[in-house]
């Protein structure tokens, strides 16, 4: 099969050969930046204690933990900004203090994960669905551990039937916005006795009243800090009463989307927005407000011929003011914010791009427009544009939004499993797997394996890099996974997706294995050499002789091992097992010491060579056979050969081991004997060592006599001389 994309000609298996795009490294760690500063997606050990630190008791605090307490599985109700999840995460610390916590959604992580030690759960109800919930609980119970589903009424209601369900009866607000200050430093000033923060937080939740606190610590203005709290409604509902000319408002809204940005770009943005609302714009360019009077409109000010909003949070409130407002413009919006950063006319600088992607991003995540986000996704990664930065933006910032999260996730996993995908969004995928395994470790891990599984070499090494990453906060989980990898490999029949995941699995377990012992690792290679066949066989010979590298003695005594298998047997009919010792074994046998002998044999550790008998007879019996011998072969029994001649006292034990190793096969036999004949040739340094071996495989038996009789003369003979 032959096909082109673009300016890349594919042939051959599906699109192994094809390059995408990546992801750019700074963005990535915008995105993780993101991730982390948002409570409602991350719970890292520092967000639980912040949690904890910064958490002032719902009025029916002991209510819950004592219920907790007994109960061990509860749920809690309450509307968004209520404190619910932080009320149970503050519940698990109080009720179990070292219990570890962590996100769980019954959809997509194992359930049977929670046999093992106990743990502290956090469910979100919204995403979940009832028998999944059920089993969930039972395996909770079983294992000691601690469950608090979360979520609104409405979200519980499915589950009330097996789930206690507790609504959160929340702190005063100026309570959580005094504690707030403190965490932020400002405890002990006027702040926390503002009298408008009593007026602002009447009827408001904790999450209003931390927010109002945050944008205090931020400010420091009180007039300010009112006006962003309000979202600046009085004074967008007055800036919108008086303009009411639409290309004027087209050129606010673009403007506080993509601020601070140059006056072309807002122009450019503003005549894209307008075309979308089809806006009627008579006179061209010339309609519009001209440039010296643009910031006066915009109520922003020029630095550096760049147009920015000097008023905290008031770009921001520009769109919501609109989103909120004028609800039958929000699907235009949306529209105009997907299209704009791949328009073919309104071309924009890279970094203006990716903030209307975040724009984007957010308002359908809060929309519940999950659809629209992974069609832009898709698209921006697509063939036409393949723009992974773009495709990323929108995946790393929904992937874990409590609303629509679940929905992208499971899109991700189909991306995963998707073998004809675009490159470029299998890239992209890998990386959305690194955002999202902040919360959702096996989650992410999954569909890496997929993605590792049904990608070309390309996305395997960005697999790689993203499972090393999520390693540093979970050795344990990654390596356990790298190992089912291998495992499962097994059972993959078609093309390269056994060797392909195998490879990966592999891999990362070398990265990752300790400097202690080997044995995980060579457990798998001995799994894949007696299930993995002829495919995946190569892989794990090749992940041996990189461990031989850390750990030579260690594998050399699993070759060793694993040709004993082979004993008696003709090579034809050993195990698959014996076949994999035998070609270790002679690529250990080959290292040589600083003197140029065999390591294996004069080395720290060496190993006696009698030792090695079932390999070699292994190795002989593969090289006399019908099929092709082992590569390096001959040149490994020259080395063991030339060690002979060079140390007297390891003679006897080589050559001892050769003779058992030929055996009385006569093929076997008569390989030895002309081998060990070319290979000393005339020179009389290798002559001792010949005639040692050939008189003990020589065939028949009345050569090995009379070559017998000949040897014992002529040594006397140079005896007495």
């Amino acid at each position: 099969m032959t096909a082109t994309i673009e300016d890349v000609t594919i042939i051959g298996d599906d699109t192994q050969n094809v390059i995408g795009n990546t992801v750019s490294g700074d963005l990535i760690q915008t995105q993780l930046t993101f991730v982390r500063g948002r409570p409602s997606m991350v719970l890292s050990k520092d967000e639980i204690d912040e949690r904890v630190a910064g958490y002032v008791p719902v009025r029916n605090h002991e209510l819950i933990a004592d219920a907790l307490a007994r109960r061990q599985v509860i749920a809690l109700s309450g509307p968004a900004g209520a404190g619910v999840a932080t009320t149970a995460v503050a519940a698990l610390r109080e009720v179990r203090p070292s219990l570890p916590i962590r996100l769980f959604s019954t959809g997509e992580d194992d359930v049977e994960e929670i046999s093992g030690a106990a743990r502290g759960y956090l469910v979100r109800a919204g995403d979940e669905e009832e028998s999944r919930l059920r089993s969930c609980v039972e395996a909770v119970r079983a294992s000691g551990g601690l469950l608090l589903v979360v979520g609104t009424e409405v979200e519980q209601r499915g589950f009330a039937e097996f789930l206690p369900v507790i609504a959160v009866d929340p702190p005063p607000a100026v309570a959580v916005f005094r504690r707030r200050l403190e965490r932020r430093g400002l405890g002990g000033t006027g702040w926390t006795a503002w009298p408008r923060a009593t007026e602002l937080l009447k009827e408001a939740s904790p999450g209003d009243a931390r927010r109002l606190a945050d944008l205090v610590a931020d400010i420091r203005d009180e007039g300010e800090v009112e006006r962003a709290y309000r979202g600046w409604k009085e004074q967008l509902t007055g800036w919108f009463a008086e303009n009411s000319g639409l290309r004027d408002r087209a050129l606010l809204v673009a403007a506080a989307t993509i601020a601070p940005a140059d006056e072309t770009s807002v122009y450019g943005a503003a005549l894209s927005l307008a075309r979308q609302l089809r806006i009627k714009v008579e006179g061209g360019g010339l309609g519009w407000c001209p440039s010296a009077g643009l910031s006066e409109l915009l109520g922003a000010e020029r630095v550096d011929d760049r147009i920015l909003f000097r008023r905290h949070g008031y770009a921001e409130s520009v769109l919501r003011h609109v989103w909120d407002d004028y609800p039958l413009a929000r699907m235009d919006l949306l529209t105009w914010l997907s299209a704009l950063p791949t328009d073919d006319v309104v071309v924009l600088p890279s970094g203006l791009r990716r903030k209307l992607v975040e724009v984007f991003a957010d308002l359908a995540a809060e929309d519940g427009a999950v659809e629209k986000i992974v069609q832009m996704a898709e698209a921006w990664a697509g063939d036409r544009h393949r723009s992974a930065d773009l495709s990323y933006v929108a995946l790393a910032r929904t992937c874990l939004h409590p609303f629509v999260g679940g929905r992208v996730r499971r899109t991700l996993y189909e991306w995963s499993r998707l073998r004809q995908a675009p490159q470029t969004l299998k890239l992209t995928v890998v990386r959305v797997c690194q955002v999202l395994g902040e919360t959702h470790v096996s989650i992410a891990l999954t569909r890496l394996k997929h993605l590792a599984t049904h990608g070309n070499e390309q996305v395997r090494d960005e697999v790689l890099a993203v499972a090393r990453e999520l390693a540093v906060a979970h050795p344990r989980a990654v390596f356990h996974a790298a190992r089912e990898w291998c495992r499962t490999s097994v059972r993959l029949t078609v093309r390269q997706d056994g060797p392909r995941r195998a490879d990966v699995g592999l891999r990362l377990m070398l990265d990752l294995l300790p400097n202690g012992p080997a044995r995980d690792v060579l457990e798998v290679v001995d799994h894949l050499a007696c299930y993995g066949g002829e495919r995946i066989r190569p892989v794990a010979l090749d992940a041996a002789r990189e461990l031989a590298a850390r750990h030579h003695w260690e594998v050399l005594g699993a070759a060793l091992a694993w040709t004993g298998n082979a004993d008696g047997r003709p090579y034809e009919v050993a195990t698959p097992r014996a076949a994999l010792g035998t070609a270790l074994f002679l690529h250990l046998a080959a290292a040589r010491d600083v003197a140029g002998l065999a390591a294996t044999l004069t080395g720290p550790g060496a190993v006696e060579p009698r030792a090695c008998t079932s390999a070699w007879r292994a190795a002989l019996a593969a090289e006399v056979g019908p099929a092709a011998g082992h590569e390096g072969f001959a040149a490994v029994v020259a080395l063991w050969l030339e060690t002979a001649c060079a140390r007297p006292d390891l003679r006897p034990g080589i050559v001892e081991t050769f003779t058992s190793a030929a055996g009385p096969d006569p093929a076997s036999r008569a390989y030895l004997a002309g081998f060990v004949r070319a290979w000393s040739g005339t020179r009389r340094d290798r002559r001792e060592v010949r005639d040692d071996l050939l008189v003990r495989v020589l065939d028949p038996e009345w050569r090995r006599l009379v070559l017998l009789l000949w040897v014992r003369a002529s040594r006397a003979v140079r005896s007495a001389g």
